[in-house]
């Protein structure tokens, strides 16, 4: 099966921990992912509820007559606290203790991590399982829902997760 993972583009109101807060794109978002995905097909598309995504995946679905569905379980990683906050607002050094070990440095009233990857898993695997129906498969999602994927993928501790870059609107494939 082919499994592509799309990060949505850049949202209004620039870098922020927005987690399920649920911002639009812009201009440069939505072309960021019209670029990556440019000349691609599949045969189900699967997304995050939020518009940041779900715009996008419903406009691929009419424009390639491609099924898709919402899954609530492709939400972003509730960032509690720091809803709606930048790195700066929120002080770098506290941001980079939360990436070394997000764990023990969990946001205040942030979601837990071993949650939000089971949240995200609980619906990855049967979108996988699903194969005999789908030979291909795109993902419309988030930074935080990429990273429990790829984390998965590779079988790598989800407390290493913030060490994997996705870029916004980056398109990835893989084979599984």
């Amino acid at each position: 099966m082919i499994l592509d993972l799309l990060r949505h583009g850049e949202p209004q109101g620039g870098r922020l921990y927005r987690g399920n807060q649920d911002d639009a794109l812009t201009d440069k978002g939505w072309q960021q992912m019209l670029d990556s995905t440019q000349n691609k097909t599949w045969d189900f598309i699967a997304t995050s509820p939020l518009i940041r995504c779900a715009d996008f995946a419903k406009h691929l679905s009419t424009t390639q007559n491609t099924p898709y569905h919402i899954f609530n379980e492709l939400e972003e990683l509730g960032f509690g606290d720091w809803q709606g906050r930048s790195a700066s607002e929120i002080g770098q050094a506290i941001v980079d203790q939360f990436k070394a070990d997000p764990i023990a440095n969990r946001p205040p009233n942030a979601e837990y991590l071993h949650d939000f990857q089971a949240r995200v898993l609980s619906i990855f695997e049967p979108i996988i399982k699903n194969e005999q129906q789908h030979k291909s498969t795109l993902i419309v999602a988030h930074a935080g829902v990429i990273r429990v994927i790829k984390s998965y993928l590779s079988q790598s501790p989800i407390e290493n997760m913030f060490t994997i870059g996705v870029i916004s609107g980056s398109c990835e494939r893989f084979e599984i």
